[in-house]
């Protein structure tokens, strides 16, 4: 059997996307589709793969592990390309479903390809990111001090907002030993679902330099959830202002923070193949 899909990345962070329908009646197993087709050996090779269900639009989306993720920002954003690009939806304003809730989807231009997302309000509570309150003695696990196995303490700033997202800042964003520090955070037993680790490096007001290690997929060159999350600490430490510029391995992405505290995603979606997968 055959399944048309097409490739796209939200400045590194790459997709493959296809229509739910399809996937489903020709593949039983999606999650094992999704781990195969998105190997970058024997597969396609991506980060998540996006499934587009229409009437009403909703994005399924799986990690490459093939777990399920209630949202991704980067995600959404080829979400958008591609409802645009074959015709699904060509609305410049539209709401769009996920297990995080419905996410407004408004396209600011076609060529480049941009869009802007409604992420929604961050939620602190301790069950919302998989963590006993117990173990926080009635506290939010904002600025939780975490030793790590090497000795070294972190300091977490953990909550939700389109996914759980956990903040730890970095002298280098970018640095070698992140990995493994991500990696051991993201699996602590702390976090009973696991969590994303973003780290942060505050440039000045206006900038931030980010890396996301990503569950179900490891270190990502971009994560919009992860920008957006990382952003709104920032600003609610008084480290930035509102509106921040968040620079990524290969792009960069612009977060708001309005009405308190929602926060506005702004970045590109860029297609780069259309084919056909031999399942």
């Amino acid at each position: 059997m055959k399944l048309s899909v097409t490739k796209y990345h939200g400045c590194g962070n790459d997709f493959i996307i296809t229509g739910y329908k399809e996937a489903v009646e020709k593949y039983a197993d999606i999650p094992r589709l999704v781990r195969e087709i998105c190997d970058r050996h024997t597969g396609i090779g991506a980060d998540g793969m996006i499934l587009v269900k229409e009437d009403p639009l909703e994005m399924v989306y799986y990690n490459q592990d093939g777990s399920r993720a209630p949202m991704c920002g980067n995600g959404i954003r080829c979400f958008a390309a591609y409802c645009y690009d074959e015709f699904v939806c060509r609305e410049v304003n539209y709401p769009v479903a996920t297990l995080a809730g419905e996410m407004l989807v408004k396209r600011i231009s076609e060529d480049p390809f941009l869009v802007q997302i409604e992420m929604g309000e961050p939620d602190y509570a301790p069950e919302k990111i998989g963590v006993d309150p117990a173990l926080l003695k009635g506290e939010l696990l904002w600025g939780h001090s975490l030793k790590l196995s090497s000795g070294k303490e972190v300091k977490l700033c953990s909550f939700f907002l389109g996914t759980i997202h956990t903040i730890v800042f970095a002298d280098d964003a970018f640095g070698a030993e992140n990995e493994a520090i991500g990696r051991e955070i993201c699996h602590h037993p702390l976090f009973s679902e696991q969590t994303n680790v973003n780290f942060v490096h505050v440039a000045d007001d206006a900038h931030i330099n980010l890396q996301t290690y990503e569950r179900g997929c490891g270190m990502t060159l971009a994560c919009g959830t992860g920008a957006s999350a990382s952003a709104l600490c920032t600003y609610k430490l008084g480290l930035t202002g509102p509106s921040v510029e968040v620079r990524l391995p290969k792009g960069s992405l612009h977060i708001d923070v309005h009405d308190g505290e929602k926060v506005r995603l702004t970045g590109p979606a860029v297609r780069i193949m259309s084919g056909v997968y031999e399942l």
